[in-house]
């Protein structure tokens, strides 16, 4: 038992001393400089499929394996950020997923909404670090106008042996608790040792995990694309497309994209015209009229919609139709008015017959207690 317990006491310390060790360049000290030293390249297994980072390390040449300097490949992760102005947000999507897979990336998230009066779009994707800035210039080539760029860089070399160095020492650490639980003989050691070996287990599953993280993210590159749309895009609606002449029509624009301010044109097809946003038009004459809105916004550029034969104007005020017409529907209206009545009189008839009998009864009572009172008199 003693034995055990020294044992898993020498464990722990090694496991403490590994754990708090941290990565970096120790420091040569006089005796080391004056030693030889043999340079060392070493790989280390990277736990995302296809990833390798190499460093080199000095060992004296009696083969102590002591690190002075450490030299690894720089694991930079790097990020970028757009802001274009896009003719069409929906097509700039798929174009910008092509691109991503051109690169053999992929797209993280994308999506589109509207806004006001414009069309929104934003689309991250992930590409190999090697394609970064050329990505970044295919992407923008896509836009009218880019309204804002920038990219950034973080170094997580540091951060990466750190983790490889805890990792080695707790592979280590676990190897020594497999040894010391291999001899141990009462139940209740083996249970000990095999608590601390599920604690190492999950602390080497985190700093594998981790270690994925960073060399996917230094692997790939993250760009991340807000897109407004800058294709000018015009409909138009009418309060009312049948009416008489006189009549007041509303008609209500809907504006997408492009930029504000904007100015309107309107054709109402009977010569008049207005520039307001939200007319009001009155047609003087009947017939059909084909309606046109044309809008610019405030770099130039036009959008048009027509509408053929949209409005149809008949004649108002005292014609022989409207005559007839309005005495036709007074009839009809005459005809419902009468009818309700009707309807009512049948449907409430025993409420006014038990309303009939009550007035009879009352009065006749009435009656009866004047003669009686003239009698008595």
């Amino acid at each position: 038992m003693k034995k055990v317990f020294v044992l898993l006491l020498s464990a722990f310390l090694i496991l403490t001393v590994f754990s708090c060790s941290g990565s970096g360049t120790e420091q040569q000290t006089g005796d080391d400089q004056n030693k030889d030293y043999l340079t060392v390249t070493t790989t280390i297994p990277a736990y995302y499929p296809g990833v390798t980072t190499t460093y080199t390390q000095k060992e004296d040449s009696q083969g102590s394996g002591s690190i002075i300097t450490t030299a690894i490949d720089r694991m930079i992760v790097n990020n970028g950020n757009m802001t274009l102005i896009v003719e069409d947000i929906s097509d700039t999507l798929d174009e910008i997923n092509r691109i991503a897979q051109s690169y053999q990336g992929y797209v993280v998230n994308s999506n589109n909404w509207k806004s006001g009066e414009r069309i929104y779009g934003y689309i991250s994707i992930r590409i190999p670090s090697q394609y970064f800035s050329e990505a970044m210039d295919t992407v923008a080539e896509l836009a009218v106008d880019v309204a804002a760029r920038s990219t950034s860089a973080q170094d997580v070399t540091e951060q990466y042996v750190d983790l490889s160095s805890r990792l080695s020492n707790l592979e280590t650490t676990r190897e020594q608790l497999l040894s010391i639980m291999a001899e141990a003989e009462k139940i209740e050691d083996i249970l000990a040792i095999q608590m601390q070996l599920t604690y190492i287990g999950e602390q080497i599953e985190q700093i594998k995990g981790q270690m994925q993280y960073l060399e996917q993210t230094s692997a790939t590159s993250l760009i991340s694309v807000n897109l407004e749309q800058a294709k000018l895009e015009v409909k138009f609606t009418a309060g009312r497309v049948n009416a008489e002449t006189g009549d007041d029509i509303q008609y209500i624009p809907e504006v997408v994209g492009g930029f504000a301010p904007y100015s309107y044109l309107w054709d109402f097809g009977d010569g008049k015209t207005s520039t307001i946003a939200n007319p009001r038009h009155k047609y003087e004459k009947a017939g059909s009229f084909t309606v046109s809105l044309t809008v610019t916004d405030d770099r130039g550029n036009t959008a048009t919609q027509t509408r053929n034969d949209y409005v149809t104007i008949t004649q108002g005020g005292w014609t022989f139709g409207g005559i007839v017409s309005g005495a036709w529907d007074a009839f009809l209206a005459f005809g419902r008015v009468l009818i309700s009545i009707l309807i009512g009189i049948v449907i409430f008839s025993p409420v006014w017959l038990v309303i009939g009998l009550a007035i009879w009864y009352v009065r006749r009572q009435r009656r009866k207690a004047k003669m009686e009172s003239g009698k008595t008199n």
